[in-house]
Parts: C-alpha cells; structure tokens; sequence
C-alpha cells in the first residue's frame, strides 16, 4: 500500500481534504482485499465505505502516522468478519457449506472444470482460521511481508511465518484429498 505519510498526520489533526486524498491513495489495495475476502465487487464495496467511514470517525485517535496502514487493514477485517456474521447465507470462503455439490445438482447448474476447482478451493480455505485466511491472502495474493503481516495483525513475524506455512500444508492436503496433485 502506497501513500503519502503527510496526509495521514494531516487527517489526524482533522483536515478533511487530507483524509479524502489519502482515501484517493488506499482505496484499491482496500478494495482489492475486500473483494479477496467477500468474493463480491458490491459487497466489497460497501466494506470498503465502511471500513472508510470507521477510519475517518477513528483517526484522531491514531496514535502514530507510521501504524496507518496496520491500522485500517485492521479495521477492514473487523469490518468484513462482523459483515458475515451478520449474512452467514451465499457461498463464500466464510460459508463452504451453503452450497453444496447436491444444491447445485438439484438445481441443474452446469460448472465448468475451473468453477469446481474454484469451489474446491474455496472450500479448502474455509476450512481454516479466519487469522490464517487473512495470512495466506496478505501474503500470497497481496505480496506483504510476514513482518508487514505482523503488523496488520498485532502478531510476531515469526508466528506470521509460521501460521502460513500450516496453512499452506493444510491447503496442499486437503486438494489432495479431493484429488488434485
């Protein structure tokens, strides 16, 4: 995530200008993730507004311009897991179980080779912790570091390593239990 550390010190010191240039900047890696995380552009969308809003009401209380970007990942995680606590009921990584192979049979859909694979996989990284979801998506789809990982998680970089590396282990497995190499 790129932007410029003057406006983060700016909209802590309630410069609405400044908030709304940085929001400019960190808008698509939030969307981005969002979308990762919900499996929907329009849901994401309104994860994002949220998660905006949540910041803006919250970043006079920042307490460094340097924890920023922890910060409101943090928020956006909050955001997306009280979301689908809330709507537990389309298939997404967070519910692999609300569609099923028989609900697609009985109601005569016709997937292709990389929809069930999709699915598969999905399902696969339902089956794991919310924290080590957010890992392997920091990590593998967005390309942070574990000690940025770390960050945005208030977890050690070490633990960051580790739980992706379980997770990873878990996914391989699992694919393999359904037959894919």
């Amino acid at each position: 995530m790129t932007y410029d550390r003057k406006y983060v010190i700016a909209s802590m010191e309630g410069d609405q200008t400044a908030f709304a240039l940085l929001y400019d900047e960190i808008y698509s890696d939030l969307y981005r993730m969002a979308v990762y995380m919900s499996g929907n552009t329009a849901v994401a969308e309104d994860l994002v507004s949220e998660t905006v809003l949540a910041a803006y009401q919250g970043i006079a209380g920042l307490k460094s311009p340097d924890s920023f970007e922890a910060w409101i990942f943090k928020i956006l995680s909050t955001t997306v897991r009280r979301s689908f606590h809330r709507k537990y009921h389309s298939f997404s990584i967070y519910n692999p179980n609300a569609v099923t192979p028989d609900c697609i049979a009985q109601k005569g859909l016709d997937l292709t080779g990389n929809e069930i694979v999709k699915m598969d996989l999905l399902r696969a990284v339902a089956k794991l912790k919310h924290t080590d979801r957010l890992i392997i998506s920091l990590c593998v789809l967005e390309g942070y570091s574990s000690r940025e990982v770390s960050q945005i998680l208030s977890m050690n970089a070490a633990t960051v390593r580790s739980r992706l590396n379980r997770s990873l282990k878990k996914l391989r497995n699992e694919l393999e239990e359904h037959g894919y190499e």
